[in-house]
């Protein structure tokens, strides 16, 4: 129980772990630059000022990704590269020159007003995951303009171990962050793929986001706070019954992440001999090693939206060609599943086709975006896969498809695109596998005339949930509604897996809910054999695999879709994973 001198919060789990110490409180200092004029002999010197903190900027960066190398490995080292990038962007260079020239302003005003556009426009993308990009931005900005000004950057020092709370983390101060004198952190803004979640849960530390900002400014160096990052709860000021039971928490933690770790080389199996295909979804090529620690087979989802929004220009077809080559290397002939660029008119601000969309999440994304909206960088990329594919088990993966006309349409491009590559004699994979993403009620139903053109089925459950419910999932008026088990979503995953079955081509889940055991199990029982996920997520994905028949399973799984609601359809799940592997159910 809570006393009247503890208060609890429920935010969002960013890393997991627990930690329970004293805080450091991070007052952000604003961001913003006053608008002071300049005459119009003192602009260039202006704008000298800005490309001098420009290139000291670089130096910094480079210095801190190199830095990070040592402690991390290059995945988390790689976040810089995006920033090294933005400092060399023309498009952000450019229109600082220009606003310090047609306003005569100060040169850290012109960085904060066209850093803020920039981020205003990443901030907007419907995606989570890119949006949580902004911040990049507004980073990069922040240390141009203390550049200019000879300010420090917040200092993270502290005499002993403490918890950080801050309003928000930027990725430059995450990753100077010593373990050995950090606890954890809460934030109040961040989301589960933020880069601050992602250093977070590659440093060990537990971190929670979503906590109010009223609370961030209240806390005081003395306040003592427990961080529960498997929950993402944080209670503060606890008393010692509390900080007892956590205490004990973080001790059984400990010990199964150990026990899961020493999995690792245990294959999927169900009780009754049944294995289960589970692979890793990745970023880069350089997470091949933690794929493999983790027993993933395979790449399942390959996100390549990032080799196009951290450009300044789109990438060319040979430096594609070699990150596709490298990542089809690395997994060894294991099956390699890359996505074509799941993105919008809304999310290349740098290309031209930036036109505002009333409702960018029912508009020219994923495949309606590389037909529709930039034909030529879609061909650019399917020529970089089918000269990579001859490298490895390559799998391409068509997002947001709606229509049976889209499918015909790429293949008509492929085929064209095969022959362009023959007679220019270079080589390519001539059978291509290809495969379409069922993340919308239409392309469920529509299933049946689906597969007689593709190779495979990917199940994008985060989107399917949000189209089917009608609901956003990133607001929080309506996350009550957010149930990935809902009957009615269920029912559309058996149909396509049953169509699947029928046209003797796989359906696998790329989406959250085949990092939830629960809701993996659940998944199993409807059909879906191959499961991809964080690799993270794997060690305890596989351990209630091992736990459970594929006949108990089944049976739930039949009982589930004649349920009224998501909790009474898991409910029986849940049941039985509690009976067979307690320590995965968390509490809620």
């Amino acid at each position: 129980m809570i006393t009247a001198m503890s208060m609890r919060y429920d935010g969002i789990a960013l890393a997991p772990g627990i930690a329970i110490g004293k805080v450091l409180p991070l007052h952000s200092s604003s961001r913003s630059a006053v608008p002071e004029k300049v005459g119009v002999s003192d602009v260039q010197s202006e704008i000298d000022r800005f490309l001098e903190s420009l290139k000291e900027t670089e130096v910094q960066i480079a210095s801190l990704r190199d830095e990070l190398k040592t402690r991390l490995d290059a995945k988390e080292a790689g976040i810089f590269d995006a920033h090294l990038m933005l400092c060399s962007d023309q498009s952000l260079i450019n229109g600082v020159r220009e606003t310090i020239s047609s306003e005569s302003c100060c040169a850290e005003y012109a960085v904060y007003e066209v850093s803020e556009k920039f981020y205003n426009v990443m901030s907007n993308i419907p995606d989570a995951y890119l949006r949580e990009r902004a911040g990049d931005i507004r980073d990069v900005a922040s240390r141009i303009i203390a550049n200019i000004t000879d300010r420090e950057m917040r200092s993270l020092g502290m005499d002993d171990k403490r918890i950080i709370i801050s309003h928000t983390l930027v990725p430059s101060e995450t990753a100077t962050l010593d373990k050995k004198k950090i606890l954890g952190i809460v934030v109040e803004t961040g989301g589960e793929t933020s880069h601050t979640a992602i250093l977070a849960r590659s440093l060990g530390l537990p971190a929670v986001a979503g906590v109010p900002g009223e609370l961030i400014d209240s806390l005081r160096i003395s306040d003592r706070v427990i961080v529960d990052g498997f929950k993402g709860r944080v209670i503060i000021n606890p008393d010692s019954h509390i900080e007892e039971s956590y205490r004990l928490k973080a001790q059984a933690a400990d010990k199964l992440r150990n026990e899961l770790a020493s999995e690792n080389t245990l294959f999927p199996d169900t009780t009754d001999g049944f294995r289960v295909q589970i692979a890793a979804n990745i970023e880069s090529h350089t997470q091949m090693p933690e794929l493999r620690a983790s027993g993933a087979r395979g790449v399942g989802l390959f996100r390549t939206e990032f080799l196009f929004l951290n450009q300044v220009v789109p990438p060319d077809e040979d430096s594609q060609f070699e990150i596709y080559k490298q990542l089809l290397l690395a997994a060894d002939d294991e099956p390699v599943t890359i996505r074509v660029m799941d993105i919008g008119g809304d999310k290349l601000p740098r290309t031209g086709t930036a036109a505002v969309e009333d409702n960018p999440f029912l508009g020219l994304r994923g495949i309606r975006f590389c037909l529709y909206g930039r034909r030529d960088l879609f061909e650019v990329q399917l020529r970089a896969l089918l000269r990579a594919g001859v490298f490895g088990n390559l799998k391409v993966l068509l997002p947001m498809v709606s229509s049976v006309a889209e499918v015909l349409e790429t293949r008509e491009i492929i085929r064209q695109l095969q022959e362009q590559l023959a007679s220019e004699q270079k080589e390519f994979v001539s059978n291509l596998s290809l495969g379409v993403m069922i993340e919308t009620p239409v392309a469920a139903l529509q299933a049946e005339h689906l597969a007689g053109l593709v190779d495979f089925f990917s199940i994008g459950t985060n989107d399917l949930v949000q189209y089917t419910m009608a609901i956003d999932r990133g607001n929080e008026q309506v996350a009550y509604l957010y149930r990935p088990a809902n009957p009615s979503v269920l029912k559309l995953i058996r149909n396509v897996v049953e169509v699947a079955e029928a046209h003797r081509i796989h359906a696998g889940v790329c989406g959250q809910m085949a990092a939830d055991p629960i809701h993996a199990l659940l998944l199993l029982g409807l059909g879906v054999h191959e499961l991809s996920m964080a690799p993270s997520a794997v060690p305890v994905v596989r351990r209630a695999v091992r736990s459970v028949s594929m006949y108990e399973l089944e049976q739930l799984a039949a009982r589930a879709l004649g349920s009224a609601s998501a909790a009474e359809a898991v409910s029986g799940v849940h049941q039985l994973l509690s009976e067979r592997a307690p320590e995965l159910i968390r509490e809620k």
